[in-house]
This record gives C-alpha cells, structure tokens and sequence, in this order.
C-alpha cells in the first residue's frame, strides 16, 4: 500500500510521440555536421581562395557563423508560430527544409552557392525549441526529466554521426570507382554524404506525417478531451500537468491565445524569473561552447608554443570517452540528482563544475610546459578535467526545465524559441571569442616573455574563469 509520504510514480512517456520526437532531434545535428570532415576541401575546390590554403578556414568561419546566425534570425519566429498554428506543422517543416538545403549544398559549384544553401539550412535547424515545447506538452512533472534526458541522449548521438557519414560517403568515385565511377561524382565529389542525410530527413518528414500527433489543443478540442480514448489520454495529461496548471486554465489560455500572440517583449518581461533563467541560459550556452572551442585548440597546440601537443587521434579517442560519460550520466545520474534536490540547485551544481574544467585545462597546460612532455600529472589533469566536464553538461538540461516552468500561459513555444535563439546567437559568437582570445593570448606571452609560459598565456582561461564564476552567480539569484 502507497503512503502520502511516498514520491509519485513516474508516468509512462507516450512511446511513439516521443520516438518520432527524437528522430527529428536526430536529424538536425546530422545534417549539421556531416559537412565537418569535408567542408575545407570543398571551399578550397571553389577557387574563392585563390590557391592561398591558408584562407580557406576563413572562408569556412563564415560558413559555420552564417549557419548560426540565421538559425538565431528565425528560431523565436517558429516557436511563435506554433503557439498559433501548432506544434506538428513546424515540425514537420523542419526535416523538410533540410533535405532540400542539403541536396542543393551537395550540387553547390561555388561558395556563394553554399553559403546560401547553409544559411537555408540554418532556417530550418532552428526547431529545438519547437521539439522541447511538444515534449513538454505531452509529458508531466513525473517523466519530464525522462524525456528531456532522451532528447540530450539522441542529440549528442547525432552530432557524433553526422561526421562519420561525412567522412564515409564523401569522394564516392575515388574510393570506389567501380559503383560510384560515374562523371557526376567526379563532379560532385560531396554529394552523396549530403544525399545520404537528405534522405534521412526525408524518412523522418513521412514517419511524422504519418504518427505525429498535435499537442497544442485549441478550446474546442479541449471541450471534447473527456472523451477521448485512454491511448490519446497521455497527451492531455502531459498539456495539464506540465506546466502545473488545470485542463480549464488551458483552455482559456488558449482561446486567449487565439486571440492575440504574446510579443516578444511581453514575454521578457512577464517575469523576473524568466528573465533570470533567460541570463542564465545565455551564459552557459557562452561557456560551453567556448569550452567546447578551446579543448582542440589547447589539446592540439604544441608544447612549446602553449598547448598539450596531442595528436587528432588522441584528442578523439578523449572526446569519444567524454561523449560516452556524458551519455551515463544523462541516462542515470542527472534524473536521480534532479528529483532528490531540484533543477535550480542542480543546474547551479552542474555549472559550478565549469570552474573546475578551466582552472584543470589551464593546470594541465602549465605542468606540460613546466615538464616538456604530457607526463602522468598531465593525464590524470585530463582525466579530472573530462569527468567535470561531463557532470558540468548536465546543466543544460536542468536549465531547460527552469525555462519552461517560467512560461507565460500560450507562450511556450515562443519561450523555446527564446531560449534556442539565445543559445544560437551565443554560439556563433562563442568561437570567434574563444579562439581569438587563445590566439591572443599566446602572442601576448611571445610578446612579453618570448614564449617562456608567463601568466599572459593564461589570460584566456582567466577570462573564462571570471565569465563562468559571474553566470554561476546569475544561477544563485534564481529564486527558489
């Protein structure tokens, strides 16, 4: 017999929503980063560097920044939209619009051509915010976690792919002239790793044609939910429980959001909590992805110059174990952790780890100079440093949570939308930040010292420490 005092049982997540969910979650990192092991060959094969190899990760930051800032452009513009026309459409444009860009990246003959084709790109990658509002739609506060936990999971997993299919498929009629030795591929030597993820996107448009359901209920299909069958049930549970308001409340919130959408600055300022999660989200996304930038360049950097001089194959058998940790943690740490003391002081404890992933890469970066080789100290600083990294992830999702318990009433998916757009401006900017700082850094110590490791080549993870410590801060000011 349960008692009072007895946590509730986690609801069951509604299976194939959430599986359809996920296959477009899957989808965007593939087609994002398929182009990642080919993308400088490719520019170079243009002519828009002129035969100066040296430009060509020039030409390349403006492929990826351009990506980015597009998705920044249009994302609160899909999560307003499916606040009006529903989550399903949005949804089902977005694997749509992606197989197109990717055909038409993959016959590109000049940069200009693939410029425009990846910002197209970016445009329809920008559904995120979309997928977190259906989840949230369709889940409770019991498998919430569960769910978001899953998208993070399937996520990462897309991003490790994408590459991989990338580097498979890519110069088809070279590798295998007898089945692809066919002038088109000669021609267009990158087609067919864009094919390959174009259709998959295409896969994933008819399956959620097909099964995906629409969570945003208007009045009318409020009125008639009690009589429902008990199939469909998880879904109007999830849109009542999930935002902690009743079955009435939503339906007025939805016929006054048929009336009037929220703007854009209505929603900012309906809380002084949103806004604070808002900062603190934009925060994070800056310090993960500038951590994210400055692990290859630290880890790849000769030792004399300031890094840890390891090679590609190193750095990738590290980012392989680290992917692996945070994928074990995601699936059965963080939701324990969650449940037990919060997503505010979760994501609080999670982002205080990146203090730790800083100060252990700047301290391994100083025993490898000290020592003149990556010794034992070395690997051990590594090794603290990806474990604190992989607890420090799982802030993303924590923050996620606080976000959209800060919703406004029919403006979930603009809040979404929000939140993505803060983390795609920030990561285009990030980069440029990350690296240019670490590049400045190493010229600032040649310059004062002669390359000797002064403190000048440490500015960039001071910089980092002092810009990390002030977002774990805006995280203390999240009210209870």
């Amino acid at each position: 017999m349960t008692t009072s005092d007895e946590r509730p049982r986690s609801t069951p997540l509604p299976k194939l929503q959430i599986a359809l969910v996920l296959l477009i979650v899957c989808t965007e990192p593939i087609t994002a980063t398929v182009i990642y092991p080919f993308i400088p060959k490719f520019i170079r094969s243009t002519g828009i560097t002129g035969g100066d190899e040296k430009r060509t990760g020039y030409y390349a930051g403006i492929i990826e920044s351009m990506f980015f800032v597009t998705e920044c452009l249009v994302v609160f513009q899909w999560g307003r939209a499916s606040d009006r026309m529903g989550r399903r459409p949005i949804l089902l444009l977005g694997p749509l619009g992606l197989a197109c860009a990717m055909l038409g990246f993959g016959l590109s003959k000049t940069f200009w051509q693939m410029l425009f084709f990846r910002c197209w790109q970016g445009v329809f990658n920008g559904n995120i915010g979309v997928v977190k509002t259906l989840v949230a739609e369709i889940t409770d506060d019991t498998n919430l976690p569960d769910a978001y936990a899953l998208i993070s999971l399937t996520y990462g997993g897309g991003v490790t792919l994408g590459p991989i299919i990338g580097g498979l498929f890519s110069d088809p009629a070279e590798r295998w002239p007898k089945i692809f030795g066919r002038s088109f591929f000669y021609d267009f030597p990158y087609f067919l790793p864009c094919a390959v993820t174009a259709v998959l996107a295409l896969f994933t448009f008819g399956f959620s044609f097909v099964g995906l359901k629409e969570s945003l209920k208007t009045a009318s299909q409020a009125n008639a939910s009690a009589n429902v069958n008990p199939e469909q049930q998880p879904l109007l549970q999830g849109q009542q429980m999930s935002d902690g308001r009743n079955g009435t409340n939503n339906v007025n919130s939805n016929k006054v959001q048929l009336k009037k959408a929220l703007t854009f600055r209505e929603i900012v300022t309906s809380s002084v909590y949103l806004q604070r999660a808002l900062m603190t989200h934009a925060f994070f996304s800056f310090t993960h992805m500038a951590y994210t930038v400055l692990i290859p360049l630290a880890y790849s950097t000769s030792i004399p110059t300031g890094g840890l001089g390891l090679s590609p194959y190193q750095i990738g058998v590290i980012l392989g174990i680290y992917g692996t940790c945070n994928a074990f943690l995601q699936l059965f740490v963080w939701k324990p952790m969650l449940k037990r003391i919060g997503a505010r002081k979760m994501f609080i404890l999670s982002y205080t780890f990146y203090l730790g992933n800083f100060t252990l890469m700047m301290l391994a970066r100083v025993v490898t100079a000290w020592a003149g080789e990556v010794n034992k100290l070395t690997w051990a600083l590594i090794v603290m440093q990806m474990s604190s990294a992989s607890l420090g992830t799982t802030a993303y999702n924590s923050c996620a949570i606080l976000i959209v318990k800060a919703a406004p009433e029919g403006a979930l998916g603009a809040v979404n939308g929000i939140q993505h757009m803060i983390s795609s401006g920030l990561r285009g900017l990030a980069p440029f930040v990350a690296s240019s700082l670490f590049a400045a850094s190493l010229a600032l110590d040649w310059r004062i010292s002669g390359g000797k490791g002064g403190i000048a080549r440490y500015m960039v993870d001071l910089i980092m420490l002092g810009i990390t410590a002030t977002g774990v801060w805006c995280g203390h000011r999240l009210p209870e």
